[in-house]
């Protein structure tokens, strides 16, 4: 066992923390996490923090905390490699832990399939859904959109939208989630690594989706997400013009889109759209909790270390 070099734990992430943290988490290859997020995080108010730093800097182990009104989402809890099995990181998550609970509030997290087990035999024993992986290429999303025909709704990306009609994708977000997620999404359609269409109809937001960068650069990988629409002919059609976005890019690029249980995109989404990989993601909470999600409308869940499903 590595022996742990001394260190101090701090609540704040200062612009050297947080750079490393993104570096280790795109040299982890976390394909869960696009980069939108790892740009927004240290920029939500609800995200708390605690970092590991040894006295000269560096970056050790981390873990995130974001509140909502009934629950705090934990993430990001990483340890660098060289220091996990030492300890560190379960003092972090201790702390993290005793935090939460002195809120009263219930606890949320996503793990992969693989640490299931592990959070489970502790606080968060209340497994909520799982999110399901497509891995595609260009060529095989294009495929996949051609088989569709196009919706008679309007369509533009949300640079082209006015003021008006940027508060109308506010409120059908809300519909849709049942959750003020205006601060995220407006951090969302901010980032440069980021692109977003929505379809209208008589002038009312009624589809939309968005597509973003993951990892390092020489990754070449996408995430669409979230989508919330009527049919898979909607996500095709917003899926095909996102592709523009993807295409300002290296032609081998690959596009993940990741489907939640029980969801009409699991029920609808994935038998056509094909292409799965075996790694999941598992939403686990300490208490069961009542989603507000219309998942007749979730073709992809937003997929956020930021927010649980949806």
């Amino acid at each position: 066992m590595p022996e742990i070099p001394a260190y101090k734990l701090i609540h704040h992430g200062t612009e050297r923390l947080w750079a490393d943290f993104t570096r280790m988490v795109r040299d982890l290859e976390w394909t869960s996490t696009d980069n939108t997020v790892l740009w927004a995080t240290p920029r939500l108010a609800s995200t708390k923090c605690i970092f590991a730093q040894r006295d000269d800097g560096d970056y050790f182990s981390t873990i995130f905390e974001n509140t909502f009104k009934y629950c705090i989402n934990a993430a990001f809890y990483l340890t660098v490699p060289s220091l996990q099995g030492c300890g560190l990181g379960s003092k972090i998550w201790k702390e993290a832990m005793e935090r939460i609970k002195a809120t009263g509030k219930i606890i949320g997290l996503r793990a992969v399939s693989n640490m299931v087990a592990k959070y489970t035999s502790g606080e968060t024993k209340v497994e909520v859904s799982r999110l399901k992986k497509h891995k595609l290429t260009v060529d095989q999303m294009k495929e996949f959109c051609a088989r569709y025909d196009r919706p008679s709704h309007c369509i533009q990306f949300y640079h082209e939208m006015d003021d008006d009609q940027c508060k109308d994708l506010l409120r059908f977000d809300r519909e849709v989630t049942g959750r003020n997620r205006s601060a995220w999404l407006e951090l969302f359609t901010a980032s440069e690594e980021s692109e977003v269409a929505v379809l209208f109809n008589d002038g009312k937001v009624v589809t939309y989706a968005g597509v973003s960068t993951v990892g390092h650069p020489s990754a070449n990988t996408f995430k669409i997400g979230p989508c919330f629409a009527s049919s898979v002919a909607e996500f095709a059609f917003l899926a095909k013009w996102l592709l523009m976005f993807v295409e300002k890019y290296p032609s081998d690029a690959k596009i993940i889109v990741a489907v939640l249980t029980g969801s009409v995109g699991e029920r609808e989404l994935s038998p056509v759209l094909g292409h799965r990989i075996s790694d999941e993601l598992v939403t686990l909470f300490s208490e069961i909790i009542e989603s507000k999600m219309n998942l007749d409308k979730c073709y992809v869940p937003n997929n956020s270390h930021c927010h649980y499903d949806g």
